[in-house]
Parts: C-alpha cells; structure tokens; sequence
C-alpha cells in the first residue's frame, strides 16, 4: 500500500500532533496576532481556541507584563536568535503562573515569519524547589541550634557543678577547722551558683520544648506589677551578692492577657543578665509603660554597657555571646536568646540599647488584649 505524504502538510494533521503534546504551544505572526494553539495551551490560559486566535498575547496577559512579552518576541522575530527563559504570567483570575519558554523564529514558503513559543509550566516545580531551600535553612538552622546546645551542656552546665563541688570542699574543711565565716561564705556561693544553674537548666529545658513545638502559650488575665515583684523576690539573693540594689518603679495598675510564666521567664532573664554586667553597689531598674496597643518592660542597669555591634549580635544564636561578667562570671547569653523566641510567641518583640561604660536598657512589648486566647503552640 502507498501513504500519501500529503497527509503531513495537512493543517489538521499538524494542529493533532501539537495537541498530543504536553507542553503548550502557540504560534504568532509579525503582528502579534496568534494564529495557532494547542490544547495545552487553551488549559493553561483557561481560554477556548476560538477566544485567542486572532488575538495579540497582550489582550490575554496583565497589563503590567505586556511590554516584556512583547519585546522579547519582536526581537526573536526580529533577529531569529532563539529565546530560552522563565516567565511569569498573570492568568485571568489573578493567579500567577511560572513558565519556561523557549521562543524561536520560522519563515514559510512564502516568506513569511512566525514566531513559535513552547512553554513548559514549572510552577509547582518551583514550590517544590523553594519549599527545599526553606528545609534546607531549617535543617542548618536546626543542626546549629543542637550545636549550640551541646557547646552550652558541655561548658557552662558543667562549670557550675565543678565550682558547687569545689566550694563543698572548702565548706567541709572550713567547719573541720571551726572557720565559721568561711563556711558561711562557702555555703552562700554554693546557694548562689546552684540557682544559677537551675536557671539555666530551666532555660534550656524552655529552648528545647520551644523548638521542638511542645511548648504552650496559655493567656491568662494578670496583675503585670505583681509578676514583676514576684519575679525580682526571686532574683534578689543574687544581687544582694553583689550588692545591687532592684527598684520596680510602677507607675500604674497595669492589666494584661498573656502567658505569666512566659512573661517571667523574660524578665527574670533580663534580670539576671542586667546583675552579671552591674558591677557592686550598682542599681537595677524596672519599669512599665503601656499605650492602646501594648506595653513595654524596660530592664535598665548602670553597667558597664557595650557598643552598637555587640547590641546587635545579643539575640543571634551563632554569634558569641562568651563575655565575662563584673564578678567574673561566665555565661552563653542563652537567656536572651531565649527570651526573644518568647516574647515574640506572645506577639511581642525585644532589643536593646547601650552605651559602653554607661549601661544598658533591655526592652520588650506585651500585646494588650482583653480577653484570655485560646492555648497556642
């Protein structure tokens, strides 16, 4: 049996092999007009054959990418230089789509030029790919976190028990030789350096159930003065071993809906970092300011401050926060970092200001809300 060839430069022939492809195709002339499509390509555009042909891509795309189009295709036309690139195209609707586009110039037999454009949708393979990057930086974020946290158990946990066990030796041979001041004073620093460690044990148990999500934000109707006083009682001790005196100046009854255990583990850590850079004799202020929106607690010392650079690294857990105390004391600044992980699960914020050798102000807001929300992970 002989074919007939002439099958192949039927049109109808032609436009059924386009719509057996999976990618969409269309075809424009010198003026723009679209004179041939392919099913794919009526999907995409959400359009029927009968609706584009004829037109110019610029009556079916956004205004505002019309231009682009346009003078890629001409200079394609143009030059005859074949086009690869992404697109982006504004569907009827509203809704963006991501498209590989591969633009090429054909002349038939009379001489005519055509511009033929397969475009591919990469959309999804675009969220698939941006959703990895996003793992991706999570992952590192959380390998770094873990890294952190084993450089904080394996040295600033640890150090403590040593300087307990140590001064339980001195206590121990202070009272075999009836030195009472010396116990007394052993046994205080042992009392001050397990608080410290229960404190940080605390935060790091708090980090933990933070990043892992197992953390609740339970909001309750509380007195912010009386969390306040109830959170310096507890840091007193400590700062009376440096003779730093705490003032909570409160200039009203102030009334909130928050986490009270969340709102006390701020400030008993920005507390305790104002203590470690206060040197003895010096003073401590808290103080609440509230407007319609929110109210800001300010932990103010007269320390010894640092500059703008060290401002910026406090709450950025990759940056060494390793400085040394008034008294020698060492720390992994994990406490702020903590407390800027809950003050914004309460819906606030923190930073800080200071000046080298004047102090430093410690700042961070609680949402004012009327009525208690519903426990929040």
């Amino acid at each position: 049996m002989e074919l007939d060839y002439g099958i192949y430069h039927d049109g109808k022939y032609t436009q059924t092999i386009l719509n057996n492809m999976g990618d969409s195709v269309f075809v424009k002339d010198i003026h723009s007009k679209i004179v041939m499509v392919n099913d794919a390509f009526c999907k995409l555009v959400d359009l029927s054959r009968e609706n584009i042909i004829g037109k110019t891509l610029a009556e079916i795309v956004s205004p505002t990418e019309r231009e682009g189009f346009l003078k890629i295709d001409q200079q394609v036309l143009s030059d005859g230089i074949e086009c690869i690139r992404e697109e982006t195209m504004t569907l009827q609707g509203g809704e963006k789509r991501i498209l590989s586009t591969r633009k090429s110039r054909f002349i038939d037999e009379n001489g005519e030029k055509f511009l033929l454009c397969v475009v591919r949708d990469i959309t999804e393979s675009k969220k698939a790919e941006e959703t990895l990057h996003q793992n991706e930086a999570e992952l590192k974020k959380i390998g770094e976190t873990k890294d952190k946290l084993l450089s904080i158990i394996a040295h600033d946990l640890r150090s403590p028990f040593n300087n307990i066990t140590m001064l339980s030796d001195m206590a121990s041979n202070a009272i075999a030789s009836n030195n009472l001041s010396q116990s007394k004073e052993c046994l205080e620093l042992i009392d001050t350096t397990t608080q410290n460690a229960i404190c940080l044990l605390d935060n790091l148990l708090s980090w933990a159930k933070s990043q892992s999500g197992q953390i609740d934000i339970i909001s309750d109707q509380i007195n912010l003065g009386q969390i306040v006083n109830e959170t310096l009682e507890l840091s007193k001790a400590i700062a009376k071993t440096k003779n730093i005196s705490l003032n909570y100046i409160e200039n009203k009854n102030i009334e909130v809906v928050s986490d009270p255990k969340v709102i006390k583990t701020i400030i008993r850590n920005l507390v305790s970092n104002a203590i470690k850079f206060t040197p003895s004799g010096g003073h401590i202020n808290i103080s609440t300011v509230s407007n319609k929106e929110q109210v800001e607690v300010t932990v103010a010392d007269n320390g010894i401050g640092m500059s703008q650079e060290e401002c910026q690294k406090l709450f950025n857990i990759n940056s060494d926060h390793g400085r040394i105390g008034t008294a020698k004391e060492k720390g992994s600044g994990f406490g702020l970092i903590l407390s800027k992980d809950l003050a914004e699960k309460i819906g606030g914020k923190i930073w800080a200001n200071s000046i080298q050798g004047k102090g430093s102000q410690f700042k961070f807001t609680i949402p004012l809300r009327t009525e208690p929300e519903e426990a929040l992970s």
